[in-house]
């Protein structure tokens, strides 16, 4: 029973090792799932490229640079992409800043990018990858800065319509191109909620809108801080007065005591 188990175990460990060196080949071959964004019309595109000789044009790049869309296809002439990020092809995300071309261990708290503080000071190390593309990389992200010759089908020819609009007052002011003296509630964009057989709209809170009632709070907060000042002057002022009174309620009894002590002494 032994002898087989080792056989079995042997067995084990060679097919563990003939499927390592598969994923190792596939790790190997460049396949890349090109994610492209457009977003002056709020649409995206992904795109699967297996030619190694139009991927090298992003090869060695960084995160944040341009690439040309002539050397990557006849269908993207003229077109220019920048780079905004990527993962490999164990899903580890690419970090601006980390100037390799593979995956790193960092320490990060609160702020980092690729990582999310789930405790107050909560500190770990994290596995990361660089910011220079690779041939190990699964997907990259770009976004479309100048827009080719030709439409692409499913990016440049179709808008998307915006399903959320803007909500702080400045925004929708700046969105609609109104003035200050146009009211900002008229243009919110609202949606539309079925349920079941009713069928309603939804609007979202208006930011930092200045209402009449938050002018008069405003108002409220000013006064009150006028009016703590003013008590905290006036109560200064009180004890400056008590303090005055008593120094010279204390030199005058001082006086009295030196007039008695002056007065016994001549007796």
């Amino acid at each position: 029973m032994q002898i087989s188990r080792l056989v079995d175990y042997n067995c084990l460990a060679k097919f563990g090792k003939i499927e390592y060196e598969q994923k190792q080949q596939s790790h190997h071959e460049s396949s890349y799932d090109l994610n492209i964004a457009y977003p002056s019309n709020g649409t995206q595109k992904s795109i699967d490229i297996e030619d190694e000789h139009k991927l090298r044009a992003f090869y060695e790049k960084r995160l944040g640079q341009e690439v040309e869309g002539d050397f990557v296809s006849d269908e993207f002439k003229g077109y220019v992409f920048k780079i905004t990020g990527g993962n490999d092809k164990q899903g580890f995300p690419m970090k601006q800043g980390v100037m390799i071309p593979n995956r790193v261990k960092l320490f990060m708290g609160a702020g980092a990018s690729c990582y999310r503080q789930r405790r107050t000071g909560e500190r770990k190390r994290k596995s990361v990858r660089g910011c220079i593309v690779g041939s190990d990389l699964s997907a990259l992200a770009l976004t479309v800065v100048k827009v080719g010759d030709a439409d692409i089908a499913g990016l440049t020819d179709i808008s998307a319509p915006k399903r959320l609009g803007p909500k702080r007052a400045n925004n929708i002011r700046k969105f609609f191109g109104l003035t200050k003296e146009d009211d900002v509630r008229q243009y919110v964009i609202r949606r539309e909620v079925t349920k079941g057989e009713k069928s309603y709209t939804k609007a979202p809170k208006i930011q930092r809108l200045v209402t009449p009632q938050r002018l008069q709070r405003k108002r409220a907060r000013k006064a009150l801080k006028i009016k703590n000042a003013q008590a905290q002057r006036d109560a200064a002022a009180d004890y400056a007065h008590l303090l005055a009174q008593r120094l010279h309620e204390r030199k005058a009894e001082k006086a009295e005591i030196r007039k008695r002590r002056a007065s016994s002494l001549k007796a």
